[in-house]
């Protein structure tokens, strides 16, 4: 399996420079040489909004916004699956926002529109939380899980350290991949980072974190369980932005 993450820095609020560019970035590719490309979180608008009215000219509706359709042209050149990060405003209920990627298929059709869960502070200023943690069935890859960067740590980092919510939630799911966009901050080093995101998957692969009537219910096999492969993957984006600096 091919996988590819773009990883770039946009322009706060320069949605079409940052597609151009996030298009060029992928000309080389044919095809076929992709099978599941994965870009970062909130990946064409920027990260860093002040508040619901600040990131309002940038909101998107899931089945027509400009994310979700150069998602879809992407998907059917390239012929792969495309995961993107934007800000979601939902048709019924414009007063609520969320932090959402799309997940489009091969065809370029709309597979799954996946809300962030586990808001981060930057977030709570115009996202409401998303409804909880989400592992689909995807005929050709198996079940895709879908995070968004704040989801691997505690919930409002107020939950015990060790709940690992996230991680527990792929384990009783049965996860085969693990798709995550990213705006994560830089700590001393990038190294550090994926580190520090390895310990947060703990529960799916070390039997110490998985020994509790919590993390293994409704599992048949444990063992078969713990024996699996799952493949993590996480697309952070790069740069600076507002005084941010990321990995």
């Amino acid at each position: 399996m091919k996988i590819a993450c773009l990883q770039f820095n946009p322009i706060i609020g320069e949605v079409q420079t940052n597609q151009r560019r996030a298009s060029e970035m992928l000309e080389k590719y044919q095809p076929g040489e992709i099978d599941i490309l994965v870009l970062p979180e909130m990946a064409f608008t920027g990260y860093v909004f002040k508040d619901k009215e600040h990131i309002m000219p940038y909101l998107e509706d899931a089945e027509t916004g400009t994310t979700v359709r150069w998602a879809k042209e992407q998907a059917l050149r390239l012929q792969a699956f495309v995961m993107v990060g934007y800000p979601q405003i939902v048709k019924g209920d414009p007063d609520k926002y969320y932090n959402s990627v799309c997940f489009v298929g091969r065809n370029g059709n709309l597979i799954e529109t996946y809300q962030k869960t586990h808001l981060f502070s930057t977030d709570e200023s115009w996202a409401e939380e998303g409804p909880g943690f989400k592992s689909i069935h995807v005929p050709g890859l198996g079940k895709v899980g879908f995070g968004i960067c704040m989801d691997l740590n505690s919930y409002k980092f107020q939950t015990e350290f060790t709940a690992f919510e996230f991680a527990r939630f792929h384990l009783r799911q049965q996860s085969d991949i693990i798709l995550c966009s990213m705006a994560w901050l830089l700590t001393e080093s990038s190294s550090n980072n994926v580190d520090y995101w390895c310990y947060r998957l703990l529960p799916l692969f070390n039997d110490t974190y998985t020994n509790d009537e919590e993390s293994t219910a409704g599992i048949q096999s444990l063992d078969a369980t713990r024996n699996r492969n799952v493949l993590f993957v996480a697309s952070n984006r790069t740069g600076s932005e507002n005084g941010d600096v990321y990995s």
